[in-house]
């Protein structure tokens, strides 16, 4: 029976070239045995679809923006999840009378912008100071029903019920897939939602509090697969 791999990009699936270059090849076998590979990133869109060109990254899904959008191997858009309109102009206004707007952008689910647009589906905030970003990040979960984190150099926001796990749980219900089959990879806080749910592993370079999550540490993705092909 085929298998589901779903592995986050930056610093898990991409750490150094080398291995990159390794788990790459790795992939595209596990694709040609007839098993399905996602991808599922903090970025949005046209930023990882530029990776994936230029890498020739081969891949079935690409879960984009932590669970905001889910695009096929076509890159056809088949799911979106926003933040309401009037939540997130609310954010920005917040944001505005901070005087943060210079440091935040708005994401489409295809592409940054800087204008106040409706159907926003993300909002990221440039860590200026990791001291005053816990405190942005604090009163906007406060005031607001969105979820977020900060991830190395941002403040990232999005719809509340968004992330990794149930972004792959879509995937699962239209492909008709066993739980049990679909496997998980990655390394920092965005990763969780997703190794908690389907019982995942980590990298050895992963955050602390994803290790706690972990039952398994791997090198990388490629010795990853190795161990999935092997079940």
């Amino acid at each position: 029976m085929s298998k589901i791999l779903v592995s986050d990009y930056d610093g898990t699936l991409y750490t150094n070239f080398d291995e990159f270059k390794k788990n790459i090849e790795k992939i595209k076998k596990f694709i040609n045995n007839g098993n399905i590979f996602i991808i599922a990133t903090g970025r949005n869109y046209l930023d990882i679809i530029k990776q994936t060109k230029y890498y020739k990254i081969p891949y079935d899904y690409i879960i984009c923006n932590d669970g905001g959008t889910i695009f096929d191997k076509n890159d056809k858009l088949i799911y979106k999840k926003d933040i309401p309109d009037e939540i997130s102009h609310d954010i920005l206004n917040y944001l505005i009378m901070n005087n943060l707007f210079d440091i935040t952008y708005i994401d489409t689910g295809f592409d940054y912008t800087k204008e106040v647009v409706n159907n926003i589906n993300a909002i990221i905030v440039r860590d200026v100071n990791r001291e005053q970003s816990e405190l942005i990040l604090k009163n906007i979960l406060k005031k607001f029903k969105v979820t977020g984190y900060i991830s190395d150099n941002w403040i990232n926001i999005t719809e509340q019920n968004v992330n990794k796990a149930n972004a792959i749980k879509y995937l699962q219900k239209i492909l008709d897939f066993d739980k049990r089959k679909i496997y998980t990879i990655g390394n920092t806080i965005n990763d969780i939602s997703m190794i908690k749910e389907f019982d995942g592993a980590c990298v050895k370079n992963a955050t602390e509090d994803l290790k706690c999550e972990c039952t398994k540490i791997f090198n990388s993705v490629a010795d990853y697969i190795d161990y999935i092909e092997k079940e």
